[in-house]
């Protein structure tokens, strides 16, 4: 009858595994964040960036300790499928940011508006600036 002693592998692995659940809570609470502060007025969707990029540096993380440990497929699939909804997030800040001012005149005008026609006038205002963008100004 062959006892372990405390401090083995039972215990080492046992600490593997923690140091996988906060790398994955981590993640999950850095997603969170990032879709919180995405929808936040323009002044404050930068800080979503910050809060995308340390999602997927904790998604790297949770991978790098499921691949060290015998742990599910499914631990895999949840830290890429977070890091994939942090980079989406992410990215839709991103791109908002570059059209600042675009999507500062969005913002301030869906504020002040009160009815649907209202809303509808705002977003068509935002594609067209959006357009005058991308669209080559001989094409216009």
């Amino acid at each position: 009858m062959s006892q372990t002693a405390p401090g083995t592998s039972t215990d080492h692995r046992l600490a593997r595994y923690h140091s996988l659940r906060d790398a994955l809570v981590w993640l999950a609470g850095m997603l969170l964040l990032t879709y919180l502060a995405s929808v936040l007025p323009l002044p404050w969707k930068v800080v979503s960036l910050a809060f995308a990029a340390a999602g997927i540096a904790f998604g790297i993380l949770a991978l790098v300790r499921t691949a060290r440990l015998p742990a599910p497929w499914l631990l895999r699939v949840g830290a890429v499928a977070g890091m994939a909804g942090c980079a989406l997030f992410g990215f839709v800040a991103a791109s908002q940011i570059v059209f600042w001012e675009a999507t500062t005149a969005f913002e301030d005008c869906t504020a002040g508006a009160i009815t649907e026609r209202a809303l509808e006038r705002c977003s068509q205002e935002y594609t067209e600036h959006l357009a005058r963008f991308t669209v080559p100004a001989d094409a216009r």
